[in-house]
Parts: C-alpha cells; sequence; structure tokens
C-alpha cells in the first residue's frame, strides 16, 4: 500500500484546490449576511459612508466577502502545507522594500503614460467634458483600490503561488504557469446585475458565481485580453523572483492600476467599429482594465525592459529548498 507521503506535491495540489473551493463556497454563503446586516445599520453613520455601501450592488459584497475569505483562509493553507515563513516562498524581502517599490513605480510610470497620450493622439480615446471634476471627486477613491489591489493580488500570485510553484518545477516554468492562470482569473467576472439582487436570499452568491464566465469577451478581444494579462503577469513574476520580494510589483501593478482607472474616469473608447484599429489598439476589456493591441503589449515590455535596467546590479537571492522534493 502506498502512503500519501509518498506523493507530497499531489498531496499539496489537493490541499490548494480544497482551499479554492473554500473560498468560494465561503464567500458565496456569506455575502448575502453581510448584505442584510449592512441593511439595518444607520445610513448616515460615518458621514454616509454606511449609505454608500448600502447602495451598492450585491456582486460588489460577493466580490469584497470572496476576497476576504481567500485572505482569512490562506494561513490554514499555509499550515497544511507546511510553510511557516515567507521565505519559503522565496521572499526574502532584501531589506529595500521602499527603493523595491519606488523601482516598480518608475519603471511602470512612464510607460503606461505614454500610452494613454497615445490612445488620445491616435483618436482611439477622447476626454469626457467633466473629466476634470470627475478625477477631483474619485481620485482618492482611485488610488486607494489600486494599492488594495495590487497588495491583494501580488501577495496571492507572485507571493503564495509563484512560491509554491517554483518548490514544484523550475523558475521559468513557475512563472508561465502563474502568468497563465493570473490572466485566466481575470476573465471570471462576475455579473453587475440581477433580478435577484435587490434582496438576496441564501443562495444568491451561488448563484452568482455559476455565471463567472459569462462576461468573457468574443474573439479576438479575448485572445488579445490574454495575450496583455500572460504578459504582465510575465513581467510581475520575474520581478519578484529577481527582488525577492513583492514591493517591486507591488510598485509595477499599482500604478498600472491606478493610472488606467484614472484614464477611464477622464476618457472614453470612441472607434467605431470597437475593432477597427487592431492590431494597433483595441476596446479596454475585463472592465476596462486591459486594453489590447500593440501599443498596450509594446508598453508593457518597455515597462519590463526599464524594470530589468533599474535591477541590473541587484545581487540575486537565494531560494528556500522544495517541500516537494
Amino acid at each position: 500500500m502506498v502512503s500519501d507521503a509518498s506523493f507530497p506535491c499531489v498531496s499539496s495540489l489537493g490541499k490548494i484546490f480544497l482551499y479554492l473551493l473554500l473560498v468560494l463556497i465561503t464567500g458565496a454563503l456569506s455575502a448575502p449576511q453581510a448584505w442584510h446586516v449592512i441593511q439595518l445599520l444607520p445610513s448616515d453613520w460615518l458621514h454616509g459612508l454606511i449609505g454608500h455601501v448600502q447602495a451598492m450592488p450585491f456582486h460588489r459584497y460577493l466580490s469584497r466577502s470572496l476576497q476576504i475569505a481567500a485572505i482569512v483562509l490562506l494561513w490554514p493553507l499555509l499550515r497544511s502545507l507546511r510553510i511557516r515563513s515567507l521565505r519559503e516562498l522565496g521572499l526574502h524581502g532584501g531589506g529595500r522594500p521602499v527603493t523595491d517599490c519606488f523601482i516598480g513605480i518608475g519603471a511602470g510610470l512612464p510607460c503606461i503614460i505614454l500610452l494613454e497620450f497615445s490612445s488620445l493622439w491616435i483618436g482611439s480615446f477622447g476626454l469626457f467634458p467633466s473629466w476634470q471634476a470627475n478625477l477631483h471627486h474619485e481620485l482618492p477613491h482611485t488610488l486607494l483600490t489600486a494599492v488594495c489591489v495590487a497588495v491583494i493580488e501580488e501577495f496571492l500570485f507572485r507571493g503564495v503561488l509563484l512560491g509554491f510553484l517554483r518548490q514544484m518545477t523550475t523558475p521559468a516554468s513557475a512563472i508561465i504557469f502563474s502568468a497563465i492562470l493570473f490572466s485566466v482569473v481575470h476573465f471570471l467576472n462576475l455579473p453587475a446585475a440581477s433580478a435577484a439582487q435587490a434582496v438576496p436570499h441564501w443562495w444568491t452568491g451561488l448563484a452568482f458565481l455559476g455565471s463567472l464566465g459569462n462576461s468573457i469577451p468574443p474573439w479576438p478581444d479575448c485572445g488579445w485580453a490574454f495575450i496583455t494579462l500572460f504578459l504582465a503577469g510575465v513581467i510581475l513574476a520575474w520581478m519578484t523572483i529577481r527582488t525577492g520580494s513583492l514591493m517591486a510589483a507591488i510598485g509595477l501593478h499599482g500604478v498600472w492600476i491606478f493610472v488606467q482607472q484614472t484614464f477611464n474616469l477622464a476618457a472614453t473608447y470612441l472607434v467605431e467599429p470597437p475593432d477597427r484599429l487592431l492590431p494597433l489598439f483595441g476596446p479596454p476589456q475585463c472592465n476596462g482594465m486591459v486594453p489590447l493591441g500593440l501599443l498596450p503589449l509594446a508598453s508593457l515590455a518597455l515597462a519590463g525592459l526599464l524594470a530589468a535596467l533599474l535591477l541590473r546590479h541587484r545581487r540575486k537571492p537565494a531560494f528556500a529548498t522544495s517541500v516537494c522534493g
């Protein structure tokens, strides 16, 4: 009889799949309860913040519940995988968190700004008449969103997922596999509206999860979006391995999100039909966060080259021994 200990990697993968299943179930079942609790609170609490939260559609509650479930259940997962420290995931820190963060920002900021100005110059985007007022009201919220999303996604994808894959395979394979998963997950968008969202029932979250893949864009937009996200995942994963820290990837990821969301507040896509400028440029996908075409890919590639240039003198960090070996 062959024991489970003879297949540590298989056992670990099973635990990861169980973790993902528990995250989905826990988030889906807790979201309706969170919605009902929030509705019971006075709307004028916290200077009207509660009223703002009460007005959010149900899919926002579900999205936040899934994120919280992923964070809460992450610790038991790491313990079950016998991962006791971030060093075992290849995260040594290097003692340069602020420097690494600014390296990521410095590599990404000029490239994404150049991309947005290029899209205005070629006429694919046009500014809203009220773009200045939009930025004035939404910029702090946009900055907070960019920071939170960058930190959460980098910890999950480049911290946990990439770190675990590096213990199972080569660094190059770990980068590729993690980038593929990073790209695929971004197509699983929650539906923005539903007849049941006014008064959600206990099963409403599960019903929403059943329609995760309905928002996948048509071909060829889907292919372009996948390539863009894949290249972004490769660059972010490489930066994490190169520095032994998440801070450079957080800086790059955060500045991409912030500038793109800011641009979406100020401008709108004008080209009809939408794919007319492809392969040069196309309509942004995944809630407007993923621009398509050769120009965005060139912007990403340039950011990666700048990051490599800024990190050229950095000593390569060592990696802990594999738990699968």
